[in-house]
């Protein structure tokens, strides 16, 4: 990574929008507000709610296997290959006057931030009288880069705000990963009913965990400027790590799903594991519950980087800055405050640990029916445990409404949703069919209000399975 884009860096706290993780393989649920830790069921509750992993009624086998499998991404408008590359491999390690502007307009409004993941494998079996297991190979990608306007603006101007103004920055968040896992999940009911609870179901999961590539930035950091006689005063502090593997290429950076994310090298390693449990309540005389209640951990572990792992450093630098300067004097000024890189052994981060808390409400028993679908509605709260990209910045509360219409031939499914997280908002919707009992396909998006923007997020949840 070059300096001139770290230092740049230095000012990033951490995206709202970048969807997390598993998410992305659970488009009913993704459709329907983001109600995960309820809502997904079969395979797409691997890694949301593992308690939940079991198919739906008559299913005992789901496979998946790419390309007909589950995959999605959620993309800043400035997510495109030539703008990412452009970014990461500035000649030299220098950045010019336009370089500085180009960049800037980039990031402005988190238009960078985004998230790729895709299912290459996955396999759930429900083993008679022992519970449900189920085998998953995932891979994901993502940047996080949500840089305050303000301080974007400023950058923009630089040569003017420098010399007139004194301002600080500080308490920044920049993080990108790429990785896969492999996981084995396992659910049990244990107890079925017909009183008030009706069934309590438990799971648990383990993975290996392959890192392919990253970069983050330590959340202890400062960028200040002060405006002083004849000059700017320049003081900035801040710890960046990275690691990838030897074929990484930064000028080939995948921004859509391909085999390019399926890679056997490592830059490092790890294991983790996801908890969950459901519970139901009111059942009627067929046994459907009125009521469900969910909750999760999920990503508890960590990652070891050791391939290529650096990590650069600059303790409280101190810069003046001539007003007499010029452009390329400013650039020169702003290296020197580049710190000191270092090649070290190893470095740990986190797995992007989330928790999740939810309940789902059956409609056609609480007398709310809609018509032509047997309906239910959920609510679900989530949170970040991690300071990792794919662990939630900030609280989530979600709520949908979903509905199927079953048939032998195709049975139907809609989803619609709403959520809110750090003062912003967006629409969900979820369409699906399932042909033949045996043949399924949903798809969503969470942005659905930002489809009519000017500068559009792009996001797209798809899952296709085959159940026996």
């Amino acid at each position: 990574m070059r300096f001139a884009f770290l230092l740049l860096l230095v000012t990033i706290p951490a995206s709202i929008f970048a969807q997390e993780g598993y998410e992305h393989f659970s488009p009913i649920a993704h459709g329907a507000g983001k109600t995960y830790v309820t809502t997904s069921q079969g395979l797409s509750a691997i890694g949301l709610n593992p308690s939940r992993i079991t198919p739906e009624a008559g299913t005992s086998l789901v496979v998946s296997v790419f390309p007909v499998s589950g995959f999605g991404f959620d993309k800043g408008p400035s997510w495109s290959g030539d703008s990412l590359a452009s970014v990461f491999n500035l000649n030299g390690g220098n950045i010019s006057n336009p370089d500085r502007k180009r960049i800037s307009n980039l990031l402005l409004n988190e238009k960078m931030s985004g998230r790729i993941d895709g299912e290459i494998l996955a396999i759930d079996y429900v083993v008679p009288q022992l519970g449900t297991l189920a085998f998953s190979w995932t891979t994901h990608a993502a940047l996080r880069t949500d840089i305050p306007d303000a301080f974007l603006n400023f950058f923009i101007n630089a040569e003017s705000q420098l010399l007139q103004y004194t301002n600080s920055y500080s308490g920044f968040d920049f993080s990108g990963m790429w990785y896969s896992e492999y996981t084995l999940t396992y659910a049990r009911e244990m107890f079925h009913s017909k009183d008030f609870l009706s069934s309590l179901k438990i799971g648990g999961a383990i993975k290996y965990v392959s890192g392919t590539g990253y970069i983050g930035l330590d959340k202890n950091n400062r960028f200040a400027y002060k405006a002083i006689s004849n000059g700017t005063s320049i003081d900035v502090n801040y710890k960046v790590q990275s690691a990838y593997t030897n074929d990484f290429d930064p000028k080939n950076i995948p921004t859509s799903f391909s085999f390019k994310f399926i890679t056997n090298n490592q830059a490092g390693s790890g294991v983790g594991m996801d908890i969950g449990a459901s519970a139901d309540f009111f059942p009627n005389s067929d046994g459907i519950p009125g009521l469900s209640l969910g909750t999760s951990i999920s990503d508890i572990g960590s990652i070891t980087w050791s391939s290529n792992a650096t990590e650069r450093v600059a303790n409280n630098l101190h810069r003046d800055i001539k007003s007499s300067g010029t452009i390329s004097e400013l650039n020169d000024s702003l290296k020197a405050l580049s710190g000191i890189l270092t090649h070290i052994s190893s470095f740990t981060t986190s797995l992007p640990t989330m928790f999740r808390f939810g309940a789902m409400l059956n409609l056609d028993q609480a007398g709310m029916s809609l018509p032509f679908f047997a309906s239910k509605a959920a609510i679900e709260y989530d949170a970040g445990l991690a300071d990792v990209v794919g662990s939630l910045s900030h609280p989530r509360l979600g709520f949908g409404i979903s509905g199927e219409h079953y048939n032998s031939v195709a049975s139907l499914r809609a989803e619609i949703g709403y959520y809110v997280q750090h003062g912003q908002s967006d629409l969900t919707i979820g369409v699906g069919t399932t042909l033949f009992n045996h043949i399924s396909v949903d798809v969503a998006t969470a942005h659905l209000g930002d489809l009519f923007a000017s500068e559009a997020r792009t996001d797209l949840a798809l899952a296709l399975r085959v159940q026996f």
